[in-house]
């Protein structure tokens, strides 16, 4: 029998030693892959992400007014004149704060900036690991793997992202709240916070625990976040922020709401039951109102167990290591941007869970654990997908994350087997509490969809590969306007029957203007330069965002210092005329409309929100009254004026009788209708609207207001 015995547990060991040399293989395989191929790719490119970290920074350096670099094509403009080689750049749905994570590197060129990115990064990265030895007890050999395995890890630093940061936060945070420091624990919870929304769900964890200090200390962590952010960009940018960038990323509709390939539930339930005409023609079933139900009801049914397993003031380790693990695969789940690189963070919950396997079936249990964990970093979906229900077949990263959910679960719940009664009166009331706020988001989203999709009959054919249109201008019977793409942005113009890009180039068309006959484009590379199709005009240099007088007699063009914009003036039939600024500095101007007297009228802000102005070739301004507004168009007769008004966290276009100075509004829905356009009849609107799509990734719209 001792024979047999000995002879088991030396199998065993050959099993385990011949287990370790093939984890090593892999780990050597891994990090040559990462060494030799990942690292000199992400060394010698900008590639996406890190340009836009680093050029927000940098504005912030240069002492440039920052409010507006939300706003795709404005702060494509400042990407061009630095020359920074990243053919699209773009602030949504990224908070302000954790663009200041390489404010230290924006003193160097971005290449070299990134450069320190990547080392500071390689630190970060080790010293998450060390942290999570101290945690786990897991020998390095199993570490190594966990961080091998991770492709999105790689991914992260190719394109310069900050997720290794928000790994090291997350990481220092639990090592904190094992070691009692519960304050100093919900601090850097309050930190990684700021640099993404979702570890505010480890705040309603605090409260699960009745952990007071760490709770106060998540708080304060994040107050602080929001009040650098305040500091260094102003309210204008965070209001922005607060009230049209996070409702839209909360929807799912931040981006390209419809793409499978971000894996996310949003985009799904999107894809199946919203109708759009160009992004998702064929969905499932036209029901938005199933969507804005069983959106939060699922992410609810995946969050609410990791709150309710949770046992308050239990410290033992597995319980801890189980719950944080949860909360974390719960919030990745339940993500409305989960693209590949988040899933950097998946190192911890997994190191965590590897930590907690029971004893029984341990080698199954790890082997599953690392394959689901290597899946949910490689594995997406496609953009390509049939339309209809094939879609759930799309959804392979969002399947595996919400198997580990389910693993997690499944052990908290055999964990507190033997605390069947206990804490049963709390769990209750939060089950209560959770079902109310899940009442309310389907109310709010139900709510949404009101009159959401109404607009769909004035929109205006645009390609396929057109992200974005905007800044149209009526000619005749076509519509001019700027489509971003891909690899940038073109002008364009809309026929009845036709729709014709221009040729791409290295350089950017920001806005162009239109009347007369004439178009005159923003052409944007390391200066911007206002050319026109009219014979014999010359282009104007640092010029951006032109409005023509109807006669043809004038131009009117923006010039900016440090972010902030003036109007300027010149005379098209005079053109040995010197141009005139209109403006004081004192106004940072937006966009503007020439009545046919010659006057303009302007948005502008001037120490507090957008509001619209007039002013005469003199430079006489006088307010309209009229706050919150922007995209003013006054129409050929000089009868009306078209703009658009913030409100409940959108912008609407509205109508004023400039006669009687009587307002009306035209539109209600809670999306942004922008940039609105007179045809020469003075009775259609052409403007931009993103209804129905990504937030400010606008379709093309037109519109007959009177008979």
């Amino acid at each position: 029998m001792e024979s047999l015995e000995t002879a088991r547990a030396n199998h065993h060991a050959e099993q385990r030693r011949w287990l370790r040399i093939a984890e090593w293989a892999l780990i050597v395989f891994l990090a040559a892959q990462f060494g030799f191929r990942t690292l000199p790719d992400a060394w010698r490119t900008l590639n996406t992400d890190f340009p836009n970290y680093y050029l927000t920074a940098r504005l912030v350096r240069e002492h440039y007014d920052t409010s507006r670099i939300y706003e795709w094509r404005w702060i494509e403009r400042q990407k061009d004149h630095r020359n920074i080689d990243q053919r699209v750049v773009g602030m949504v749905p990224i908070t302000p704060f954790s663009t200041l994570a390489v404010y230290p590197l924006t003193s160097l060129p971005p290449l070299t900036a990134k450069h320190c990115w990547i080392v500071i990064n390689l630190g970060l990265l080790l010293a998450a690991l060390y942290l999570l030895r101290a945690i786990t007890q897991l020998p390095w050999r199993r570490l190594a793997l966990v961080a091998a395995l991770s492709g999105p890890l790689r991914i992260n630093f190719t394109y310069g992202q900050y997720y290794v940061l928000l790994l090291f936060l997350l990481t220092l945070s639990y090592w904190l709240y094992i070691r009692a420091k519960r304050f100093r624990s919900g601090v850097a919870i309050g930190l990684a916070v700021g640099l993404k929304v979702f570890p505010v769900i480890f705040l309603f964890y605090f409260l699960r625990k009745k952990d007071q200090r760490a709770f106060l200390g998540g708080v304060a962590g994040s107050l602080f976040s929001g009040a650098v952010s305040l500091l260094v960009f102003g309210w204008s940018l965070n209001r922005v922020y607060l009230f049209e960038v996070l409702p839209a990323t909360l929807r799912g509709e931040a981006l390209d709401p419809y793409n499978l390939k971000l894996g996310s539930i949003a985009s799904l339930l999107h894809h199946l039951f919203i109708y759009e005409p160009l992004s998702n023609p064929h969905p499932a079933l036209n029901a938005p109102a199933l969507f804005a139900i069983l959106h939060p009801l699922l992410q609810m049914a995946i969050l609410a167990p990791a709150l309710l397993l949770a046992v308050p003031n239990d410290i033992r380790p597995r319980q801890l290591h189980l719950e944080w693990a949860a909360i974390i695969l719960a919030s990745l789940a339940i993500s409305t941007s989960p693209a590949s690189y988040l899933f950097t963070i998946l190192i911890l919950p997994a190191c965590l869970l590897l930590a907690a396997l029971p004893q029984k079936k341990h080698g199954l249990w790890t082997a599953i654990l690392l394959v689901l964990y290597a899946a949910t970093g490689l594995l997406s979906g496609t953009n390509h997908a049939p339309g209809g229900w094939l879609a759930l077949l799309q959804m392979p990263r969002l399947c595996a994350t919400i198997l580990l959910c389910a693993i997690a679960y499944a052990f908290l719940l055999g964990q507190q087997r033997e605390h069947a009664t206990r804490d049963r009166r709390a769990r209750t009331l939060w089950a209560l509490a959770l079902a109310l706020v899940l009442a309310f988001n389907i109310a709010a989203g139900l709510r949404h969809q009101r009159g959401l999709y109404a607009g769909y009959q004035y929109r205006v054919s645009i390609p396929n590969q057109v992200l974005m249109a905007s800044s149209p201008a009526a000619q005749a019977d076509s519509v001019h306007f700027i489509a971003m793409s891909g690899d940038g942005y073109r002008s364009a113009v809309s026929y009845t029957s036709d729709v014709r890009l221009s040729s791409t180039s290295h350089d950017d068309y920001l806005s162009l203007a239109a009347a007369n006959g004439s178009l005159w484009l923003e052409h944007t590379g390391e200066n911007s330069a206002i050319l026109s199709t009219r014979e014999g005009q010359n282009s104007i240099q640092q010029a951006e965002s032109p409005a023509a007088s109807p006669d043809g007699k004038w131009l009117a063009f923006l010039r900016e210092d440090r972010g902030r914009a003036r109007i300027w003036l010149r005379s098209l039939n005079q053109p040995t005329e010197a141009d005139k600024p209109l403006t004081p500095l004192q106004f940072n101007v937006f966009e503007m409309s020439f009545q046919p007297a010659g006057n303009l009228i302007f948005s502008a802000e001037s120490g507090g929100q957008p509001g619209l102005f007039i002013t005469d070739q003199v430079g006489n301004i006088h307010p309209l009254n009229i706050n919150d507004a922007r995209y003013p168009a006054v129409s050929l007769d000089g009868h009306w004026l078209a703009y658009s008004q913030f409100q409940h966290g959108n912008w609407n276009l509205w109508l004023r009788n400039l006669d009687d100075g009587k307002s009306q509004r035209l539109t209600q829905a809670a999306c942004n209708d922008i940039e609105p356009t007179w045809t020469a009849d003075a009775k259609t609107l052409v403007y931009a609207s993103d209804c129905g799509r990504a937030l400010w990734f606008t379709a093309i719209s037109k519109r007959r207001i009177f008979p």
